[in-house]
């Protein structure tokens, strides 16, 4: 890195030479407003000693809360700006508040607490509270959105909640601000897990991916940093306070299973801190304070129509590495047919109390044939199958012109018998939502050959008012809907057949869960 200025005259070779460094200046010389709005020298924590240490071009952070990588981040960038000339960087935050915030409690307070010999050799041409100049050519920006120009430092903010709220401004900042980031330069994506779905949970699940398969990155390529609630001493009772804390059963065996999936030991006062944190957050634990990556993003439920009975499904061992078919008995599917959006069918057996589902499928672009061939291509002893109200309605264009989809169903091969319509609900939600929600208590899932349809109704969510700042007492009409509609499809009127002794011994598998 470069000199902003000369040195003052009686700065020694040792103090030029730390002056020199960037490690050395973000260990000594900068200040920030610590929680209480004290002014406070910067040490780096163990999150952002770890950020420092294994920084790659382009990195992408999954966290915990409060663990400083923001200010970290935003402190970098100053640096960077500081002691260089020429360079142009931008940090994006999730809303216009939240930028203003970064402008003024961190980059404008660490600059007008630099010493004044540096601020004498940098100066601050341009601020006007959504970017500062400098008269060495260096700049920031903060805002919500940023485009058109070229960065050799990013910081995006909170991503996670900026796809989940405004897809469209996520789609912006995809195009947009990461395309103005080159081979060489740095980046900075971070965030909590908002669920399964958005531009956060795509980049981070490639990320994952890489990391576990080891592949080499390239300079446009995501590292990825994962900063877990349980490595912050900070996350930890006293003595006396961990004493008055009841752990479950449950709650034991799940730290149990922590300690053992991840090779860790949970102090009896981290336990018991997080048992205690939970009361208040409630269902936003994980995502606030996760564990594992996997957990943050599962845990996401603000708004989504599903959210207990999935949670319920994975606490009691309901989505399964594989379900077994059962040979003689009937494979039903319940459909969502779409016209020029994705079709989505699942594949259900009902085996004893249990609805299994062994299979989904989602497509698009797609003929009627299409689906049928993909139906009649594993092999299953094939009954009904569950078809939306639209089913029946004659088409206007297309190939289908004049002709339903059970009519061209009947022309490939199937009869009444094997066709049940499911009438539109009156009341989305106590007409269809509601029995979903119920079926869904009975539920087996097939983990592999389902995963796109868990996704779905992981994902499926009341819509977002933009304009009031809540939820719709809407579902959204987005990629997840499908599955969630087909299934609620079936869920609606499918009835059990007649339970027989035969049957009961037929379909009997002891230990098929552990296979």
């Amino acid at each position: 890195m470069g000199n902003p200025v000369d040195f003052p005259s009686h700065f020694s070779d040792e103090s030029v030479k730390q002056y020199a460094s960037a490690w050395w200046r973000l260990h000594n010389l900068y200040w920030i407003r610590n929680e209480a709005g004290e002014r406070v020298r910067f040490i780096p924590n163990w999150v952002q000693e770890d950020l420092l240490t294994e920084m790659w071009y382009c990195n992408l952070i999954l966290k915990a809360r409060q663990l400083g990588c923001s200010t970290f981040i935003d402190l970098f960038l100053l640096d960077a700006c500081v002691w260089n000339p020429n360079v142009a960087a931008a940090i994006i935050a999730d809303t216009e508040d939240k930028a203003k915030e970064i402008f003024d409690n961190i980059v404008r307070f660490a600059y007008e607490n630099l010493p004044e010999w540096v601020k004498h050799g940098v100066v601050v041409e341009e601020d006007n509270r959504s970017s500062i100049a400098f008269d060495n050519g260096s700049s920031i920006m903060v805002g919500v959105s940023i485009r058109g120009l070229t960065f050799q430092y990013l910081h995006i903010s909170e991503l996670g909640k900026i796809a989940r709220y405004s897809p469209e401004k996520a789609e912006e900042i995809r195009t947009g601000a990461i395309n103005t980031i080159h081979a060489g330069q740095i980046m900075f994506v971070e965030s909590t897990a908002q669920g399964m779905e958005g531009l956060f949970y795509e980049l981070c699940d490639k990320a994952i991916k890489a990391k576990a398969e080891k592949r080499e990155l390239t300079p446009l390529s995501f590292k990825f940093h994962f900063y877990p609630w349980y490595l912050d001493e900070r996350y930890m009772l006293s003595d006396e306070d961990t004493e008055k804390v009841v752990i479950s059963e449950e709650k034991r065996a799940y730290f149990d299973k922590l300690e053992a999936d991840l090779g860790i030991e949970l102090a009896a006062a981290q336990r018991a801190w997080y048992v205690a944190k939970e009361d208040t957050q409630g269902e936003r634990m994980k995502q606030e304070y996760p564990s594992t990556p996997q957990e943050a993003f599962e845990s996401s439920l603000e708004g989504k129509i599903l959210a207990r009975e999935m949670a319920k499904a994975r606490a009691e061992g309901r989505i399964l590495p594989r379900v077994p078919v059962i040979p003689n008995i009937p494979v039903n599917t319940f459909w969502d047919i779409g016209h020029h959006d994705p079709t989505a069918i699942w594949f259900h057996q009902r085996v004893g109390p249990e609805n299994r589902l062994i299979r989904f499928y989602k497509n698009s672009g797609y003929g009627l044939a299409h689906y049928v061939t993909y139906l009649r291509s594993h092999g299953y002893l094939l009954g009904k199958l569950y078809l939306p109200h639209d089913a029946e309605h004659k088409r206007l264009t297309g190939q289908m012109q004049g002709k339903s989809v059970v009519d061209h169903l009947y022309e490939m091969g199937f009869t009444a018998r094997d066709i049940e319509i499911v009438p539109r609900p009156e009341d989305k939600w106590r007409d269809g939502i509601d029995p979903l929600r119920s079926f869904l208590v009975t539920c087996v899932f097939d983990g592999g050959n389902c995963a796109e349809g868990i996704k779905d109704l992981d994902n499926y969510k009341k819509q977002w008012n933009a304009q009031l700042g809540c939820w719709r007492d809407l579902p959204a009409e987005d990629d997840a809907c499908h599955g969630a509609d087909a299934l609620e499809t079936g869920a609606r009127m499918f009835t059990p057949p007649p339970t027989t002794a035969r049957r009961k011994r037929s379909v009997r598998q002891p230990n098929w869960r552990t296979v």
